[in-house]
Parts: C-alpha cells; sequence; structure tokens
C-alpha cells in the first residue's frame, strides 16, 4: 500500500554539483551553430575533469548559435539511469557561441526516477510511475505522477527543490485531495 511515508521522499538526479558548475563555456564554432559533436566531447570532457565518466553523452542536434535556442543532450550514467542536459544559447561573439547547462529529465526519464524513489523510500512495489511529462532543473519546477504500487494508484507532486551545478534535487509527496 503506498502510504504517506512517500511525503518525505527526497531524491538528486544528476552528477557531483562541481561536474559543471558555472555551466557557461565558450566553443570556437567556424559557423553560427555548435556542433553536437563538439557538445558531447565537451560535456564529456568536463565531466571527466569533475571526476564523472559517463557511459555516453549523446547530443540529439547541434546548438543553433541564436541566443535562446537550445539542444538537448542525454547523458547515461551507471547502468540505466540517464537524464537531460538542455543546452542554451547565451551570447555570440562572431564566430563563438557560448551556452549554458541545466539538468533536466525527459517524461520517460522521470517516470523511472520516481519510480525507483517512491520504491526505495516507501519500501514498495511499484507496479508503474506515469507522469504527466519531463521535469526541467529549475527550483520550484512541477510535475504530477500517477503511481501504483500493490493495485493501489496515487497521485504524486514532484517539486525541483535545488539545483547544483547538473544536480538537480526534488521531492515527491503525495497530492493534496
Amino acid at each position: 500500500m503506498l502510504s504517506t511515508r512517500v511525503g518525505a521522499t527526497l531524491a538528486a538526479v544528476g552528477l557531483t554539483a562541481a561536474a559543471l558548475s558555472g555551466c557557461s563555456f565558450h566553443a570556437s564554432t567556424g559557423g553560427l551553430s555548435v556542433s553536437r559533436t563538439d557538445l558531447e566531447k565537451d560535456i564529456t570532457q568536463r565531466l571527466q575533469q569533475a571526476g564523472e565518466k559517463p557511459q555516453t553523452v549523446t547530443c540529439k542536434e547541434n546548438l543553433p548559435g541564436v541566443v535562446g535556442k537550445t539542444t538537448r543532450c542525454e547523458l547515461l550514467l551507471n547502468g540505466a539511469d540517464s537524464f537531460d542536459v538542455i543546452v542554451t544559447a547565451t551570447k555570440i561573439d562572431g564566430e563563438k557561441v557560448s551556452y549554458s547547462m541545466i539538468p533536466a529529465a525527459s517524461k520517460e526519464q522521470l517516470d523511472k526516477l520516481v519510480a525507483k524513489t517512491v520504491s526505495e523510500s516507501a519500501k514498495v512495489t511499484v507496479d508503474s510511475a506515469d507522469c504527466d511529462g519531463g521535469l526541467e532543473g529549475k527550483q520550484g519546477a512541477e510535475a504530477h505522477c500517477d503511481v501504483t504500487a500493490d493495485g493501489e494508484t496515487r497521485r504524486q507532486l514532484v517539486t525541483v527543490t535545488k539545483v547544483e551545478g547538473l544536480m538537480m534535487y526534488f521531492h515527491v509527496q503525495p497530492e493534496a485531495s
């Protein structure tokens, strides 16, 4: 039975706080975009310098050299734990594109993270977690998830409580009825 014990659940997704703190980098591109290959290399190198080694870093597309444009990169950590990094162009100076990064979880990633978090904290077997969307690494960001455990489904509120570098902390609690 899923109970209010879930109310005290706090979890973290991401890497060590020092991994990419500061999150503003320059890439010389020779054009008005940063190639996905360059982003993957940059993220991997920075993580390795911070003592982390992701299994893979996969960016979906190039980052356009236009302030405010974004792309997403998926980081696969140990086993099946993965999360996204949203890369946003922040400044263009000639052929240099500055960009920032924040952690995020896609809907599928959040479903898995919430199921794992509730299972571990409430000591129940979670049959499924179905969130209404993903979650951006911005303090106060929220998502709603239906979590089914032992045949009972309860609506859960997931709230980002803190973001440090690429570390995102979130709280899972039953929604008020």
